[in-house]
């Protein structure tokens, strides 16, 4: 390759690059050093007392607690839909795993805003059991309380145990169940001694993942939590920096929160090397066969129970939004005027402030996104795409902080700016993972023999591989889009009464029990999910190389 056809690929990222340190690595400095400097001078103080803090000992264990017990649910749930995803052939089983996809590409306070009124003191399902039983108190009360954080993670993880096992599962080699039963042993002995073995790397990998979500979680907890005897982590660094002002407790805080997710990280990626080398395909893969009678009886009931788990909240905010009443415990009737009200007033400017910060974050993190995967393909450089992945690693409050503390030293003026910045970084990786893959499977003797016919690498990108991108840039512009609209931790932190966002204003209202102008809003923001899913799967069908 002549010098001329390689500058493009050397300087490409460059730009890219230093954004990103820009972006990431300045802002999460800034955020470390509060923790280590006081009055201008070097000190360790702050660090030793929020680590030796009994308080803070306290949230950490409780972050602990319910991460793991939120772990444990999200498999009990998950692992039944990947055997029958994986084991048995049925009509709408595409359909079924769309479904059950659905909670993980929602936004978080979608997930909180369905589970109040669904399951709330005078949600749908409470009012339903009083019907039926004819109960003068709803008898379910698990709303802001310890067990509506784990049923909420709960809900918005086991998609990853599901998917992940179940993809872990059809990949096996087949032969090895075979030579069991062969040998004697019944299906179930086959399963726990053979086939069940094989799959612990897999199910230990998705149980770090979601260990992860939940030890991170921020909106779940805020909102469902109900009081600080469930403060976690991720909610006390948001309390000690928005609320006592405190920035060196809450940059202290950040760094102990930084230090779990980042052993997690590696022992995830430990496990998925062992999952990786059990899971690959053998000379016959686990094949599938239809349910019998009993087995096909237990497959409907989780079927079932299942899509209700995963609907009825959803369709519960759609419900609410056009249900209202003349006064709060009066008769509901259907009524759009919520709608209206929305296209007027604080909720109008909400919505295009989410349309415009989430339109210039995707269109950044595409053009920085691609600038990095034209350098990580042509270098093979996995050094460069760990450093991009590493925001990822990172929870959005803690990014989200270095950019509050960032507003503070340039003024309030800089507050939109920051928070677009914010959603760059935080989708970027998103970007990088979506575009990689396709980019990868591209042949490179396409691109070769456009530089054989004189074509710079300038030219061969731009006329030969960025349409064949295509498909791939439309989708991660979705997911990008998706993500960045629906994004509430790091923008709460940066937020003020002035910029307002579709979710901040949501969270807002259920503090304040306008649950129909919650839902009203809630279902505009499920309706671009929508769109943004269909559109994602659009493209996917038309990418060569999807």
């Amino acid at each position: 390759m002549s010098k001329k056809n390689s500058a493009f690929i050397t300087y490409a990222p460059y730009p890219a690059l230093i954004m990103l340190i820009a972006l990431f690595f300045i802002p999460l400095l800034l955020t470390l050093s509060q923790a280590f400097f006081k009055d201008g001078k070097l000190t360790f103080s702050i660090v030793s007392e929020a680590f030796s803090n009994p308080y803070n000992l306290k949230v950490l264990a409780f972050t602990f607690k319910q991460a793991i017990l939120s772990t444990l649910l999200s498999l009990l749930i998950g692992l039944p839909g990947a055997y029958i995803l994986a084991r048995f052939s049925f009509h709408g089983k595409k359909l079924l795993r769309a479904i059950c996809t659905v909670p993980f590409v929602l936004p978080p306070i979608l997930v909180v805003l369905g589970f109040v009124i669904f399951y709330g003191n005078s949600g749908f399902l409470n009012k339903l059991l009083m019907a039926l039983f004819n109960l003068s108190e709803p008898p379910l009360k698990i709303l802001y309380s310890f067990q509506a954080i784990i049923i909420a993670h709960s809900f918005y993880n086991f998609p990853v145990a599901m998917n992940m096992v179940s993809t872990a599962l059809e990949q096996l080699d087949e032969n090895c169940d075979k030579a069991s039963r062969t040998l004697g042993a019944s299906s179930l002995r086959t399963f726990l001694s053979v086939t069940l073995p094989r799959l612990i790397p897999s199910i230990l990998s998705a149980a770090t993942l979601i260990f992860l979500f939940c030890f991170t979680s921020f909106a779940v907890i805020l909102v469902l939590g109900g009081g600080p005897q469930f403060t976690t982590i991720e909610v006390e660094i948001y309390n000690q920096a928005k609320r006592s002002m405190n920035l060196g407790s809450a940059s202290a805080l950040s760094i102990m929160s930084m230090t779990v997710c980042i052993a997690f990280l590696a022992l995830n990626t430990i496990v998925q090397r062992h999952a990786a080398a059990q899971s690959r395909i053998g000379a016959t893969s686990l094949s599938t066969r239809r349910p019998r009678l009993g087995a096909r009886i237990l497959v409907v009931l989780y079927i079932v129970l299942l899509i209700l788990f995963v609907l009825a909240p959803i369709a519960s905010v759609l419900i609410r939004s056009v249900l209202s009443s003349s006064t709060r415990s009066g008769a509901k009737h259907i009524s759009f005027e919520l709608y209206r009200r929305l296209t007027q007033g604080s909720s109008l400017q909400a919505i295009a402030n989410s349309l415009t910060i989430a339109l210039a974050a995707s269109i950044v993190s595409i053009i920085m996104g691609l600038a990095l995967c034209i350098s990580i393909r042509r270098r093979r450089s996995p050094a460069l795409e760990i450093i991009c992945m590493l925001p990822m690693s990172i929870s959005t409050v803690i990014i989200g902080l270095g950019y509050y503390i960032i507003s503070r030293l340039s003024g309030q003026g800089m507050s939109y700016m920051l928070i677009v910045l914010a959603h760059v970084i935080i989708t970027l990786p998103f970007v990088i993972r979506t575009i990689m893959p396709i980019y990868r499977s591209m042949p490179e003797n396409i691109t070769n023999a456009a530089l054989t016919l004189g074509c710079t690498m300038k030219q061969a990108f731009l006329r030969i591989e960025l349409p064949l991108l295509r498909s791939a840039i439309l989708t991660s512009f979705s997911f990008a889009f998706a993500i960045s609209i629906g994004e509430m931790n790091a923008t709460l932190m940066l937020s003020s009464n002035t910029i307002q966002t579709i979710p901040v204003v949501i969270y807002r209202l259920i503090n304040s029990y306008n649950y129909q102008g919650a839902c009203a809003l809630g279902s505009i923001l499920i309706l671009v999910c929508f769109m943004v899913f269909l559109i994602s799967e659009a493209a996917k069908k038309r990418s060569p190389y999807a």
